[in-house]
């Protein structure tokens, strides 16, 4: 959510060659607005749809494991492809409007972030909560008629809490509401490639996504390490500045080892096929100690979706 890379930082986007041609006004004016969505979701594009799809693809060649109905061939999960990632960049879409419309997202986004749509004055904040009211129906179509409608639902529950209601004042609020967040965006491209819900069955999936958002809630404030002096300057609350720093660091390395053990319990005779999970875990808690420079931190955060890949391949590699 504001902070989960769903937040790592990026150089300022160059614009595309094509808004630098000289098209008709009303082409020219449609690549504008089409840019100024862009910019919105760039930052979270990677972490959020694509590992959102990697996630659904994954399972839903394994559906039958999970309770899902039957696996999908590789032709399946392509022809869903396109379905899969609008439900993801549609979701992400209306909570990056919710996420950056605030003045205080705004005054913070014109000092890390300039090149995004309200702080460089591609749109105001009215227009921007006018186009976030117009996308509602939008995103609740989509997922209507293609699926996901459960955890786009829970999704936007969450979104609210976080943006609207106070929940990323508080650093342990906020990591859970960023660990089940992220499990939203997990549930809905597996729920649009299958036709099924992650609650069917006996809801082996629903308690696999919760042990995958337990283990991001307990350690995504992996991320907060890189920024503890702007943190603490701005008196932004995260969990190293709430329970110090070497605390936090323990925390996130209990956290993930625990989230390993418990993953390869839940998928028993996977513990060849967890190398991944726990080399990704061991060089996270590695760095962690031996490299507490901002570059060592902001590498220690980049290593994390590399671990929730090796969570994801658990019930694949399970054979």
């Amino acid at each position: 959510m504001r902070t989960v890379s769903v937040f790592s930082r990026t150089t300022d986007p160059i614009p595309p060659a094509f808004l630098l041609k000289p098209y008709s006004t009303y082409f020219q004016s449609f690549l504008y607005h089409m840019y100024t969505v862009y910019l919105f979701s760039c930052n979270n594009f990677k972490d959020i749809v694509c590992v959102g799809y990697l996630f659904g693809a994954l399972n839903a060649s394994i559906a039958n494991r999970i309770g899902m109905g039957e696996a999908l061939a590789f032709t399946q999960i392509l022809k869903a492809s396109p379905s899969m990632a609008l439900w993801s960049w549609s979701n992400l879409f209306l909570f990056n409007l919710h996420n950056q419309r605030h003045p205080h997202a705004i005054s913070e986004d014109a000092l890390n972030k300039p090149w995004r749509p309200l702080p460089s004055n591609r749109l105001t904040s009215q227009q921007a909560t006018q186009v976030m009211y117009c996308m509602y129906p939008l995103v609740l179509g989509i997922s209507l008629r293609e699926g996901g409608l459960v955890p786009c639902l829970l999704e936007a529950v969450f979104c609210l809490w976080y943006n609207e209601w106070g929940g990323a004042a508080d650093p342990f609020l906020k990591n859970l509401l960023n660990g089940f967040g992220f499990a939203c965006f997990f549930a809905g491209p597996l729920e649009v490639a299958t036709g099924r819900s992650v609650f069917s069955g006996e809801g082996k999936a629903a308690i696999w996504l919760a042990m995958i958002a337990i283990g991001i809630t307990s350690s995504s404030h992996l991320q907060d390490f890189r920024d503890m002096e702007g943190d603490r300057a701005i008196g932004r609350k995260t969990v190293p500045l709430k329970i110090g720093d070497l605390n936090a660091r323990l925390l996130c390395v209990l956290a993930i080892g625990l989230a390993n053990s418990v993953a390869c319990w839940f998928w028993p005779g996977v513990w060849m096929g967890s190398a991944i999970a726990w080399i990704a875990g061991i060089a996270i808690a590695t760095n962690l100690f031996l490299d507490r420079s901002v570059n060592g931190d902001a590498f220690s955060w980049n290593l994390f979706p590399l671990w929730m890949l090796g969570l994801f391949l658990l019930p694949v590699l399970r054979g």
